[in-house]
Parts: structure tokens; sequence; C-alpha cells
């Protein structure tokens, strides 16, 4: 860890200009995500270079690839951890994460201008500095080996304008299903497996929309459908999701490290589950890309929009007896929508916030009358993800 930190600058923006000159920035990467573009500079080629590969899929392309403009503006300054360039404090946490996972301070604007935040993540000591305005915004650190938390900068970037347009943000996962082309978002309490009912409904020929969080943009006529959006994230497996299920196995199982899948080949599911490492699924990689009609060339798994045909919640719970699934009524059930409605966090400002939809008859009207399926009983993910297609096709 670097010395003393440096006395605080006297705005947000003087903080950006100073983290800015430290070092070049020659290596760059340019993503579509719809239609909006994004610029990622970074001093490390190899961040760029492991970056480029995980978001393959939404590589931009012609006149974009060579564009200097870009409607999110990323600086990721690879190198030591160092002490936060001002005081931080504690955010309020949610119940069941730690305390301590990461601590903020926000700076004033010159001239009394918006302004922006420093956060600094614990466990590993990046910050990140991002603002209301044109940007850059800036993650500083080892980033080489913390690759999880850039793409999660990257896509709270992303996710915090489409939250100023009046999209409702979701705890959810998504999937397209691969007749119709309408997309099916999967939410649940913690631990009931969302991510892991997504990617057996991939592994039966849906497309792969999000895997954590969903955006539902409200139809822009009053008899018009939501469209659900996805994020630029693949799946975070461990061991059990990956080795504990048949269906999945022959796909997910190269998504592991080989001394692993060794290491873990002969052990039962309960003490496969109980294992928290984390490892990138890459769509793609995993499943294949899709075949497109007349040999053209095959395209990717992962999208990052559809219709939205419905919601499917998951309120099962281990050995609660048989699977079932049933048509239900998200205005009637508040407790089931709550499972689909998730707070924004430390990396939203308050001028996004403040043109945000995050009570609940504001998800309700952003869902514009979707309907929603209840699986409830006992966890069995083959029979939910038959109920899930069935229910997509109607």
């Amino acid at each position: 860890m670097s010395g003393p930190a440096p006395v605080a600058p006297v705005s947000f923006e003087a903080l950006v200009r100073a983290l800015a000159a430290r070092a070049a920035a020659p290596h760059v990467l340019r993503l579509r995500l719809e239609e909006l573009s994004v610029r990622v500079r970074s001093n490390s080629e190899a961040t760029i270079a492991d970056l480029r590969g995980y978001f393959a899929p939404f590589l931009a392309s012609g006149a974009d690839a060579q564009a200097n403009a870009a409607d999110i503006d990323l600086l990721f300054l690879d190198g030591p951890v160092e002490e936060p360039p001002v005081a931080l404090a504690t955010r309020p946490h949610l119940p069941g994460k730690r305390p301590d996972k990461e601590r903020a301070a926000d700076l004033p604007g010159e001239n009394g201008g918006p302004g922006g935040r420093v956060v600094r993540k614990q466990a590993t000591g990046m910050l990140f500095v991002f603002g209301a305005g044109p940007g850059p915004d800036i993650a500083l650190g080892p980033c080489a080996r913390n690759r999880n938390q850039l793409v999660n900068f990257l896509c709270a970037r992303y996710m915090e304008r489409r939250v100023a347009a009046g999209w409702a943000l979701g705890h959810a996962a998504g999937v397209v299903a691969p007749r119709t082309g309408r997309g099916l978002a999967l939410c649940g309490f913690c631990g009931m497996g969302k991510s892991t009912l997504a990617l057996h409904l991939v592994a039966r020929g849906c497309d792969f929309l999000s895997n954590d969080r969903v955006l539902v943009e409200p139809a822009a006529a009053p008899a018009g459908s939501a469209t659900l959006h996805g994020i630029p994230k693949h799946p975070r497996l461990n061991p059990g999701t990956a080795l504990g299920n048949p269906e999945l196995t022959r796909h997910l199982a190269q998504a592991l490290p080989e001394a692993l899948r060794r290491a873990y080949a002969d052990s039962p599911p309960s003490e496969l589950y109980a294992v928290e490492d984390k490892y990138d699924a890459i769509i793609d990689d995993c499943f294949g890309p899709a075949a497109t009609p007349l040999g053209g060339p095959r395209r990717s798994r992962f999208r990052l929009a559809a219709p939205l045909a419905g919601v499917v919640v998951l309120n099962w719970r281990h050995g609660g007896g048989p699977c079932t699934a049933q048509r239900v009524d998200l205005a009637q059930r508040p407790d089931l929508l709550s499972a689909l409605r998730k707070p924004p966090g430390v990396f939203y400002l308050t001028p996004a916030l403040a043109r945000a939809r995050l009570t609940p008859a504001q998800h309700l009207e952003a869902l514009c009358g979707a309907p929603a399926l209840e699986l409830c009983g006992g966890s069995d993910f083959s029979l939910a993800a038959s109920a899930c297609l069935d229910f997509i096709s109607e």
C-alpha cells in the first residue's frame, strides 16, 4: 500500500483531472450496448485484452470502433492499491451484506456543478471515481486482477443512465424464447436459483439476456408492452452450479479450471453447493453461438433486449414437496413484487435517483400488465424450465 493520502482537491473535477493526468492510457476498447457507445481506456494492455474477450458479443464495429466520443467514457488505471484521496465513510448496507463492503464520499462540483462520488471496495482496495458529468469515470488500483469489479463498474454506469431515463431496475435474470423472441424475467428471493434456472433455459435453446440485473423499459404507447433489457455481464458460477446438475454440467464444466474439475469430480452435490468460489461462464464458450438462416455467420447467444413476455417468481424451498406453477397477479401480491424490486446502491448518484422508478407502484406501471408465474413448493429446475417454456409460449 502506498503512502499517506494526498490533500483532498477542491472539487470533483479537480480530482478527475489529477487522476487522468497520472499515466498515458493508449489501450482502448469500444463497445456498443444497444444504441449507446462505450469507450474504455487503460494504461494496461492486459486489462483491455482481457475485457475484449469478455465483452466479445458487444464489440463496436465500423465507424463506432474508430470514434473518439462515447456516451459512456471509462478510464481504468492499473496500479497498486492506494489510500483514498479523500476521507470516506461506510455506507448503509442491506440486511445480510457485509457492513464494511464499501466506503464512499461525495465531492462538490466546480461552480455549483453536480459533482461526483469516490467509492472504495474494501476487499480489493479498488477505487472508483464517477460523476454526473461527461466523464471519464475512473477505476484505480489493481485492475488486471479484478476483472469482475471492472465489469460491475461498467454495468453500473450503464444502468444508472437507463434508470435516469425512467427504466425500472429489477433483481432478476433474463432469457429470450427461441421461437417467439420474447423475454422472460426470472426473479426470486435470495438464494433461490434464478441464475441457475436461466442457464437451464439456455441449455434448452433460449438466448441469454441477463444474470442478476434487468431493466424494464415501459411501453411508449398506452396499449403497448414493456421491453426487457439486460446488462453485458456473464453468469458467475460456483462449482455446485457447474458440476452438481447433469443438465448443465456438459455446458458449464469448462467454465471451471481443469484442476478444480478434477478436485471436485467425486464430490456430492451438497458439498459442491457449499463452495463459494465464483468463475465466469462465458455464454458462447459454454453453449455455442446460435445458427442463422441460410448458413449465415453464427450469432451470439447473448442478447440485451427483447419484448417482455412475463415475469417468473421463484418462491420455493429445498425439500418443500412437489414443485407447482401458478399464474398470479403481481398487483395483488406485493410479497412477490418485492422479489423483483432492487434498491439502487452506492454507484447510483442523486440526479439519476431523482428520476428513477423506485416505488412498487412505479414498478408495476413499468411492467405494463405483463403476466406473472409463481413457482412454489420444492425446488425442481427441470420442471421449472418446462413450466417457463410453456408460460412464455402462451
